[in-house]
C-alpha cells in the first residue's frame, strides 16, 4: 500500500513539475518565434518597392568592378492586350 503511494505521489508530482517546465519551454519558444518575426518584418520594409519598378542588382567582381547577376530570370515575351 505504501508503494501505491509513492507511486501516485511520484506520478503528480511528475506531472506537476513537468507542466511548469513545459509552460515556461514553450513561453520562451514562443517569444523567440515572435522576436524572429518583428525582425523579418522589419526587414521586409526595407526591401519593399513600388509595383512596376524595376531593378537591377550588382555584384562586385574581386577587382572591385560591378558586374550583372546573370541567373536573375530569362526575358519572357507577351503581347500588350486592348481594354
Amino acid at each position: 500500500m505504501i508503494t501505491l503511494i509513492k507511486i501516485f505521489f511520484f506520478f503528480v508530482l511528475l506531472v506537476f513539475v513537468g507542466g511548469m517546465v513545459a509552460r515556461y519551454l514553450m513561453r520562451r519558444f514562443f517569444k523567440k518565434m515572435q522576436n524572429n518575426m518583428n525582425q523579418n518584418a522589419g526587414e521586409r520594409k526595407q526591401y519593399t518597392r513600388k509595383e512596376g519598378k524595376v531593378t537591377l542588382e550588382y555584384d562586385k567582381d574581386k577587382k572591385g568592378r560591378k558586374r550583372y547577376k546573370g541567373d536573375q530570370g530569362e526575358y519572357v515575351d507577351y503581347e500588350e492586350v486592348d481594354d
